[in-house]
C-alpha cells in the first residue's frame, strides 16, 4: 500500500496517468487530439490528470463535459477518501444528465459486491445554485437499501460540487442508475443561539397540559433522534404535547416557532412547527447552558410526526418534539435554553438520472465476532478494497470513537481504522479506507482488543 506521504516520482505519475488513460478508453496521441480539438471541440470527451504536488500528495483533476462547457474538477479533496492508489479500482464512467441548467456527471465507481461508491459533479452552467452548502435531499441509487449523500469538494471557480454517494446492498445486475430530484444551497448557521426564553416562567403561567397519543405503527413518525431512540420507537404508544397551543417566535429564526412546551409523562417537552415553505427542509437542535454558557450533558430525544403534501406527495415531519430529561421547573434555574440552528436559501428540484454498468470486485473476507458493549452485539465482519463493514442488530447503538479496528497483514504489518466511520442503517456500519485494502494480505484483525480470524 502506499502512502500519503510517499514521494512520487515523475515516472510514478505518468505511470498513474496512463493507468487512468486507459481505463477511460483513450489513447495518449496528442497530434490527434490536437486536431480533434478543431474539428469536433463541442462532440468530445476527454480525460486528463493534472499533477501537482501539494504537501507530497498527489492532486489530480479531471477534465470533462466539453459538450456544455470545459470544466476542470479537482479531485484534491477527495484524497481523504480516495489514496492515489485508488485510482486502480475505480472505474471511470462520465455520463452526464441535465435539467434546470444544472449538469450531473456521474465521473466513476466502484463496488465490492455489498458496498458501492459512486462519485457525481453537479455544476450549475448559468447561476449560483450549487454552492459549498450543497446538500443533496431526495435521491435514489439503485440496488441498494442504504445510502448516504456526502459532499467532498467544491470548485467555486468552476460551480462544481462533488457528491460522493454509498450505496449498501447486494446486487444481482451490472446494470445500476443514479438518481437526484432535488438538493439545498445556500445554508446559513446560527450556532449557540441563545433563545432568551425565561422556561420557569412560561412553564408557571401554563396551564395542564392537553397530550396526544402517536401509534409508531400507524401515525406518521417520519424520524426519531438521541440516546433512546431505540427504546422510544418500541414503545407501543408515545405522549406528545397537543400541537399549535402556544405561538412564540424565536428572533432571526423566521422559520418556525414553539408551538407547546410542557412536561408530559415526567420529561420536559419542546414542540416546534416549521410554519415555513423551507422549515420543511431547514433543521436545528436544543440544549441547556449554565450561567456561564457551558453546554450541560442533559439527555434529550426527539421524534418528528405530522406530515403535509406537496406536489401530490406526502412528506414527513410537521413537526418536532423535543424531549429533555429534567422532570420540574425547579431544575431549571441557571439554565439558558440555546440552540444550533441551520437554514437554507434554496430547494431546487429536476430530474438528474444516469445509467451504467459496473462490475463488480468481489474480493473479500468475513469473520464473526460479539461485541461487548451495554449489551452483547453478535456481529458479521467484512472486510473488501473499500473497508470494513459491521452488521448486526444494535450496530447503529455503537458510537464510532467506541470502536478500534485494526488489520493485520501476513507480513506483519497492519492498517488501523481511523475517522471515517459512517452508520448506513440501524444494522449495519462502514468504515471507508482512504486506500484501497489488499484483501488477499489481510490475515485477520482486532476489533476492540478482541481477534477476529477472517475467511474468503
Amino acid at each position: 500500500m502506499s502512502n500519503p506521504g510517499d514521494h512520487f516520482t515523475e515516472q510514478n505519475l505518468n505511470h498513474i496517468k496512463k493507468l487512468f488513460n486507459e481505463k477511460a478508453g483513450l489513447e495518449a496521441n496528442s497530434q490527434r487530439n490536437s486536431q480533434q480539438n478543431r474539428t469536433r471541440q463541442y462532440n468530445r470527451r476527454i480525460l486528463k490528470i493534472i499533477y501537482i504536488p501539494i504537501a507530497a500528495i498527489l492532486s489530480l483533476s479531471i477534465v470533462t463535459g466539453a459538450a456544455a462547457a470545459m470544466g476542470v474538477i479537482d479531485l484534491s479533496a477527495m484524497l481523504q477518501f480516495l489514496g492515489v492508489d485508488r485510482i486502480n479500482i475505480l472505474h471511470p464512467v462520465n455520463k452526464t444528465s441535465e435539467d434546470q441548467g444544472i449538469r450531473m456527471q456521474t465521473l466513476g465507481a466502484v463496488r465490492d459486491g455489498s458496498t458501492t461508491e459512486i462519485y457525481v459533479a453537479l455544476t450549475d452552467l448559468t447561476a449560483d445554485r450549487v454552492n459549498a452548502s450543497l446538500d443533496v435531499y431526495d435521491f435514489h441509487v439503485s440496488g441498494g437499501r442504504a445510502n448516504n449523500a456526502q459532499l467532498v469538494q467544491y470548485d467555486a471557480a468552476e460551480r462544481t460540487a462533488i457528491v460522493r454517494f454509498l450505496v449498501q446492498g447486494k446486487r444481482f445486475s451490472n446494470r445500476m442508475s443514479v438518481q437526484i430530484r432535488s438538493f439545498l444551497s445556500g445554508a446559513s448557521k446560527e450556532e449557540n443561539y441563545d433563545s432568551g426564553l425565561n422556561l420557569s416562567e412560561l412553564l408557571s403561567n401554563k396551564q395542564q397540559n392537553e397530550v396526544d397519543t402517536l401509534d409508531p405503527l400507524e401515525d406518521w413518525i417520519s424520524g426519531w433522534g438521541g440516546p433512546s431512540t431505540l427504546e422510544l420507537s418500541e414503545q407501543e404508544f408515545i405522549h406528545v404535547l397537543r400541537q399549535d397551543q402556544t405561538h412564540i417566535k424565536l428572533p432571526g429564526i423566521d422559520w418556525m416557532y414553539i408551538s407547546n412546551i410542557g412536561f408530559v409523562d415526567g420529561k420536559l417537552h419542546i414542540q416546534i412547527n416549521p410554519d415555513d415553505e423551507m422549515g420543511r427542509y431547514n433543521h436545528g437542535e436544543f440544549f441547556f447552558t449554565d450561567d456561564q454558557g457551558n453546554k450541560q450533558d442533559i439527555p434529550m430525544n426527539s421524534v418528528s410526526y405530522g406530515s403535509y403534501t406537496k406536489g401530490g406527495t406526502r412528506y414527513g415531519g410537521d413537526y418536532e418534539e423535543y424531549i429533555f430529561d429534567i422532570s420540574d421547573i425547579s431544575q431549571l434555574d441557571h439554565l439558558q435554553l440555546k440552540g444550533n440552528f441551520t437554514s437554507y436559501d434554496q430547494f431546487i428540484t429536476g430530474q438528474w438520472k444516469t445509467t451504467f454498468d459496473l462490475k463488480q470486485d468481489s474480493l473479500s473476507k468475513t469473520g464473526e465476532t460479539t461485541l461487548v458493549m451495554n449489551e452483547d452485539i453478535r456481529t458479521e465482519i467484512k472486510v473488501s478494497s473499500l473497508g470494513v463493514t459491521l452488521m448486526g442488530k444494535g450496530i447503529d447503538q455503537i458510537l464510532p470513537e467506541n470502536l478500534h479496528i485494526e488489520l493485520y497483514l501476513n507480513d506483519g504489518t497492519s492498517i488501523l481504522a481511523k475517522p471515517g466511520f459512517l452508520n448506513l442503517d440501524d444494522n449495519l456500519m462502514k468504515w471507508i479506507s482512504p486506500h484501497p485494502i489488499p484483501v488477499n494480505e489481510v490475515n485477520y484483525l482486532m476489533l476492540n482488543g478482541q481477534k477476529v480470524n477472517l475467511q474468503e
